[in-house]
């Protein structure tokens, strides 16, 4: 055979096969890993990866081979950039060409140190992805990580990655310099002139659209904040979102039906109670989810509004209900997305070089990953769908996850607020202990409440960025800006633990931000009576005249904008679903018991692969929430348990946590506020009253 022909071997041994090769390896070997850990979105569940594995293998694979290939294309793409570099630096040093294959080596490692910083960049940046294989292992692993994060930072990183691209040009160039070859030092000297030329460029950007001429239509632009504090409005957390609300009306006592997000958003969008648009837990099945619920984006499109929602992780229930959006921007939540988002979300040799607008709108999945939400860019894509309103008004909602549990804020903010000494188990995010976990210390419980605010800040950051492209494209003006959260928080205050939805003791889960802002109406204004998450609707609809649909439970806010007294208002609320048969919060005694989260769902095939409720178990988990009234001292509870239902109050005044039942002390305030909650729960057509007990029309299997 000839000298001039290539062996097979050869012909392979290229900068873009070998790099391909590279990570093809690395992707294979995450995948070994993903696929062996028992967590689902940071929560150990056994129970639905044995499911995923056994009815759900072919997406597995599906997913897999996805996950290869996409690896496969970087490593071809990184490999041929790093040849072409490696001919570069040869033609610099005044060397010969070499061919495809004697550059296979040298780009190899180039690729291999590339890679190595963007994954090092990425440690630094969203240390949470990270923490539960480097962190949580101790060792020289958590030594890295440390040194990541703690030590470098991504500035640091960011350092480090110029020296050694400076380094690789620079050596060359010395030899050019060394050997009289002025004709590559040119070249090399014009390089870096060029590249320095282009770093000092001011950054390029979509340009932003001409401002239209706009009608006496306002826009409406919703920024929703999941798990927000209403005491998190704070210029320490969140100056942005404190600035504007100290420029419009601010309800200081808002509280929601029901504190978790499906059945919030819905309560919100349609002005009606959980008993009335039917989504009682984030399980519902298709039954309850086809009745339509007169949610106001539907009416705010047939008026010519162009309608979007945007949102992350936690937004996936805007692609599980159809709520009138002309557009939802947002992840899904069903087995088979779960499957991708394991597999996908695995693989952190890869995912380093996918944290963009243009991966995730190629690979929808990455906007599901609960460990890197990334705020600034939901922004971006919030801006988008503004310009493409083109003119005509706009109602567009703005979803951000970001301070969900893990609490998982990028750099620099996942840091601001913790304490730099601190070594504990929680250094870089909380997911819910929700199959149990260690009683956290003080040391425990500052650092997680120290994530939950640079969770905050980083949204703050973002609605920022928000508020300043609407106002450059000249929407300020016209634009009503609303912000609200679907629940808050509870963050270990006393004989509390981490979360929401599972009782309604305290405020901290029930209580959110509510601020309306109306460049018609200006001035600041406190509102610190009783109001409802469900009066957002029909308060929207008359800002902007738009007719709501009839029969709705909440009330229009506008007196109180145009700052009018409000009469008085009783909130009401009920419990979610318990993931579990034991919370602390929720002892035994305060508890109709039923299955825990893996017993009471199932897989509807015939939707996609949703996670439902069992219809045999939904009256029994209805029966079981806790119901609350509450006026502007008092709050009464209704909890049903074996023995029958107690009724606990509290003075929320003279008693704010509400640790202490009064009920013995204050009979007449129990029946006049008993009185009430029958009122409302009794509106569920699905239940009656049996003695003391509100119980289902149909049977109730034990």
């Amino acid at each position: 055979m000839p000298a001039s022909v290539p062996s097979p071997a050869r012909a392979l041994c290229r900068p873009s096969t070998v790099g391909a090769a590279y990570f093809a390896l690395l992707s294979a070997g995450a995948l070994a890993v993903a696929l062996g850990d028992d967590r689902v979105q940071g929560v150990a569940a056994p129970a639905v990866r044995r499911l995923v594995a056994t009815r759900f293998r072919g997406e597995v694979i599906d997913a897999a081979l996805l996950s290869l290939a996409v690896a496969v294309a970087l490593g071809l793409v990184l490999g041929a950039l790093a040849g072409v570099v490696v001919g570069l630096r040869d033609r610099l040093g005044g060397r010969a060409p070499r061919s495809p294959s004697e550059r296979a080596v040298p780009a190899l490692g180039l690729v291999v140190v590339a890679h190595a910083l963007a994954w090092l960049f990425d440690v630094a940046r969203h240390p949470q992805a990270y923490a539960p294989a480097l962190y949580a292992r101790g060792g020289l692993r958590a030594l890295l990580q440390t040194l990541a994060c703690d030590v470098l930072g991504p500035t640091g990183v960011i350092v480090l990655a110029s020296i050694a691209g400076l380094a690789l040009i620079a050596a060359p160039l010395v030899r050019g310099l060394v050997h009289r070859r002025r004709g590559p030092v040119a070249v090399g000297v014009a390089g870096v002139l060029g590249l320095g030329l282009w770093l000092g460029l001011p950054p390029i950007g979509s340009p932003v659209p001409e401002a239209r001429a706009q009608g006496t239509t306002p826009n409406v632009l919703v920024i929703a904040v999941d798990s927000l504090r209403a005491d998190r409005l704070d210029p320490r957390v969140a100056p942005e979102l404190s600035g504007l609300a100290a420029k419009g009306t601010r309800f200081e006592r808002a509280f929601v039906s029901l504190p978790r997000t499906f059945p919030s958003w819905a309560s919100m969008l349609s002005g009606r109670d959980p008993h009335h648009h039917g989504i009682r837990h984030m399980f519902p099945r298709r039954e309850a989810r086809g009745v339509e619920i007169g949610a106001i984006p539907r009416a705010f499109a047939a008026r010519g509004y162009r309608t979007a929602v945007v949102s992350d992780f936690a937004g996936d229930i805007f692609r599980r209900y159809d709520f009138g959006f002309s557009r939802v921007i947002a992840p899904t939540f069903n087995v088979r997305e779960l499957v991708r988002e394991t597999v996908i979300g695995g693989q952190s040799p890869i995912l380093p070089l996918l944290r963009t607008r243009t991966a995730r709108r190629v690979l929808p999945t990455l906007r599901a990953l609960h460990d890197t939400t990334d705020a600034r860019s939901l922004s971006l894509d919030v801006l988008d769908e503004i310009d493409a309103a083109k003119g005509s008004p706009f109602f567009v909602t703005a979803f951000y996850s970001t301070a969900h549990f893990p609490y998982s804020a990028p750099a620099p903010h996942w840091s601001r607020f913790v304490d730099p000494g601190y070594r504990g188990p929680f250094r870089f995010g909380k997911s819910p202990g929700i199959f149990g976990e260690r009683q956290p210390d003080a040391a425990d419980v500052a650092a997680i409440r120290g994530l939950y605010d640079g969770a905050v800040a980083a949204v703050d950051e973002a609605v920022g960025d928000l508020l300043r492209g609407v106002a450059r494209r000249g929407h300020a003006d016209h634009t009503i800006v609303v912000v609200t959260s679907d629940h808050g928080e509870c963050l270990y205050e006393p004989g509390r633990g981490q979360g929401h939805g599972d009782h309604l003791f305290g405020d901290e889960a029930l209580r959110v931000p509510l601020v309306v802002v109306d460049p018609r109406r200006p001035g600041a204004r406190r509102v610190p009576g009783v109001v409802r998450s469900v009066d957002l609707a029909p308060t929207l609809c008359a800002l902007a005249g738009v007719e709501c649909a009839s029969g709705i439970d909440g009330q229009s806010l506008v007196p109180a904008i145009e700052g009018k007294p409000l009469p008085a208002r009783l909130a009401f609320a009920e419990t979610g679903l318990w993931f579990t048969r034991r919370i602390p919060d929720v002892p035994a005694s305060l508890r109709l018991p039923y299955p825990d989260l893996t017993e009471v769902v199932e897989v509807d095939s015939g939707a996609g692969g949703d996670l439902v409720a069992r219809a045999d178990l939904e009256p029994l988990l209805v029966t079981a929430k806790h119901r609350m009234v509450r006026d502007e001292r008092y709050k009464l509870i209704y909890a049903p348990t074996r023995g029958g239902v107690k009724w606990l109050l509290y003075d929320t005044e003279g008693d704010p946590l509400e640790q202490r039942d009064v009920a013995g002390e204050h009979p007449e305030v129990v029946a006049r506020l008993q009185k009430e909650l029958w009122q409302w729960m009794l509106a569920d057509r699905g239940m009656r009253r049996d003695g003391e007990m509100l119980v289902p029309r149909v049977e109730v299997k034990p």
